[in-house]
């Protein structure tokens, strides 16, 4: 496993990047390492071991690993180290996007025609899509706190 001091060596951290500081394999000094992966994570191998480049500039600076880091701005390219903040797998999820519509937590129910809202459970049916964000933000709001990814609700 990559330590602290190793990465030290190897890197220079600027802005959210971690750079070789020696030229390798064709890639010149002070250049970008890693590639970024479909889903948006930026992944290296440092070692010969492969890392998310997010863990490895938390490791940077605080010297050890933690199971998850959550990006607060939701950008999975932005690896800043005031960016990154450890978390649980459920707080990770309370800071992501809306997947289906635009607003997180709901969906429309076709049988009755009326927008669900849902969050570890079902939360209610509502006539408007705004109400049902609305109260996804309510229960979002209690069960993630700082880590509630809420709805602007226009």
């Amino acid at each position: 496993m990559i330590t602290q001091a190793r990465l030290h060596e190897l890197f220079i951290y600027d802005a959210g990047r971690l750079l070789r500081i020696k030229a390798v394999k064709g890639s010149p000094m002070f250049t970008e390492i890693g590639t970024t992966k479909p889903k948006g994570y930026r992944v290296a191998v440092v070692d010969g071991k492969t890392y998310r480049v997010h863990h490895l500039v938390w490791m940077y600076f605080h010297g050890h690993f933690v199971p998850e880091l959550d990006h607060i701005n939701r950008r999975r390219y932005d690896n800043r180290i005031e960016n990154l903040r450890p978390c649980n797998h459920s707080q990770n999820l309370g800071n992501a996007r809306a997947r289906v519509h635009k607003y997180k937590g709901v969906t429309l129910c076709k049988a009755t025609g009326k927008w669900r809202a849902q969050l570890n459970g079902h939360l209610g049916r509502f006539d408007t899509i705004e109400e049902a964000a609305l109260a996804y933000n309510a229960a979002a709001t209690e069960h993630y706190g700082e880590f509630a990814h809420l709805n602007k609700v226009t």
